[in-house]
């Protein structure tokens, strides 16, 4: 089955394929949406926690006079597991920052609000910052935290084998003093860049996708194959009502539909089977007493102008009727499908205009056979060409092959016909009195053959007068 955009199949896989798409990427974005909020949730919480503990550090030093506080700063230091660094310098320590984030700016913001809440008042000195351990001063300027002795919080600030960053937070306690408190995060790794699709959960995916994809591919064409045969059958009903009755699978929509097809191409079948036997009645009907007038007419003795023209008008009735069985089976032609080498029938219908003494200019070729009834489409050209010698002084005939579609142009230069009339030729036994009458022409049935021959074809026959003079009729046969 060929993949195209206009076809069920195609729409009904497209869609549900970008069903899934948008309900992976929807279900995704919501997810990631919630784990980020929940994430902030959480900064929140430890930034109002750790202000809490800092705030409360910074209250109880503040609360005792200058000469004791030494004494709670090495009692801070000798606890085990203590959360932060807490020293009181004589000037203020630069802190290099770390890369600015929109979880830092968040966080920092949520510190100073709790802060500013624990204490009752806002620190317009207060200065708090993210830092890297590896590059922090403590004390002074020129002191690293790397160069501490180990039992000073080293080993709680600094973890391996990536440090995350410390908070710093500074605020003068005096004139010329600061109280400098240095710690880590309860999450260490919270300012960290989160990735929540890693590189296997992304293959995952991707394959999971790939799964539903190939489930959705088979359950799109075992729902839409019935559908397409049924497409196909009544394609094909137009060429040839002989087929094989359609299998009444899938649905029950479409076995409804499958079944009202096999009834209605079996009424078609009977139909034109009792067409056939009529119009096999009428030619025996009507020939034998038309083939006796005509013996009796001829023995008549009297050589008068009455009876050439009784053998003339019998003549006459028995072309009629001639023509109207043939018009009734070009609707229905009797004869297998083959490949036809549409060059050589064109070169063949040239060489019997040849015979009477027109030359049939041919352009074009095909580029590949054509599937068809031979001696149906042989007579659908021959009638237009015969048509177009009879009318014209130079017929044409163009070939224009392409994937889609085989196209025939017979090209004449005679007068054309009246546009009011273009749709009424068709018709059985029209006849346009400036082009021919019946003792000029046939009874005015080719063009209904041929019509009915392109028509059986899955075709079509159309015809144009051309600027400047002349009728073009264009054979329009569908590739399969």
């Amino acid at each position: 089955m060929r993949f195209r955009f206009s076809s069920l199949y195609s729409r009904l896989l497209v869609l549900m394929v970008l069903g899934l798409i948008s309900a992976f990427t929807i279900s995704n974005y919501v997810w990631l949406y919630f784990l980020e909020l929940q994430r902030q949730e959480q900064g929140e919480s430890m930034a109002r926690d750790l202000a809490f503990s800092m705030g409360s550090t910074m209250e109880f030093i503040r609360a005792y006079p200058r000469d004791y506080r030494h004494i709670i700063i090495n009692q801070l230091r000798d606890m085990g597991g203590s959360r932060f660094l807490v020293s009181i310098n004589d000037e203020f320590i630069d802190v290099e920052p770390i890369r600015n984030s929109a979880a830092k700016q968040r966080f920092l913001t949520d510190f100073n609000q709790a802060v500013e809440e624990k204490l009752g008042q806002r620190l317009a000195d207060l200065h708090v910052e993210f830092a890297d351990p590896r590059f922090l001063n403590v004390y002074k300027n020129d002191i690293r935290l790397v160069d501490l002795p180990p039992r000073w919080a080293q080993n709680t600030l600094i973890l391996e084998p990536d440090p995350p960053p410390v908070i710093v937070a500074q605020v003068p306690v005096g004139e010329t003093e600061w109280l400098y408190l240095a710690g880590l995060l309860p999450d260490p790794y919270f300012l960290s860049e989160t990735e929540y699709l890693d590189k296997g959960q992304l293959l995952f995916l991707a394959t999971l996708m790939i799964i539903l994809v190939a489930i959705l591919w088979v359950v799109v064409r075992w729902l839409t194959r019935p559908l397409s045969n049924l497409s196909s059958a009544a394609r094909q009903l137009g060429t040839d009502i002989h087929l094989a009755p359609l299998d009444e699978t899938g649905t029950r929509e479409v076995k409804e539909t499958a079944r009202a097809f096999n009834l209605m191409q079996e009424r078609v079948l009977r139909f034109v089977d009792d067409r056939e036997r009529m119009f096999s009645a009428i030619s025996h009907d009507l020939k034998t007493p038309i083939t006796r007038l005509r013996l009796r007419a001829e023995m008549m003795e009297d050589d008068s102008s009455v009876k050439t023209k009784m053998i003339k008008d019998l003549e006459e009735l028995e072309g009629m009727v001639k023509g109207a069985l043939d018009l009734g089976r070009s609707t229905d032609v009797h004869e297998a499908t083959h490949p036809i080498d549409i060059n050589q029938m064109v070169q063949t219908l040239k060489d019997d205009l040849d015979l009477i003494g027109y030359d049939l200019q041919i352009q074009g070729r095909a580029q590949r056979p054509f599937f068809g009834k031979p001696l149906a489409l042989k007579r659908c050209l021959s009638n237009l060409v015969h048509n177009a010698a009879f009318y014209g002084t130079h017929v044409r005939l163009d070939v224009v092959d392409s994937r889609q579609e085989l196209k025939i142009y017979v090209v004449d230069n005679g007068p054309g016909i009246p546009e009011n009339q273009l749709s009424k030729v068709f018709e059985p036994y029209v006849r346009l009195e400036i082009s021919r009458n019946r003792n000029t022409g046939g009874a005015g049935l080719g063009l209904s053959i041929a019509r009915n021959i392109a028509h059986a074809h899955g075709g079509q026959l159309k015809l144009r007068n051309r600027i400047g003079g002349g009728l073009e009729a264009a054979v329009l046969l569908p590739r399969r």
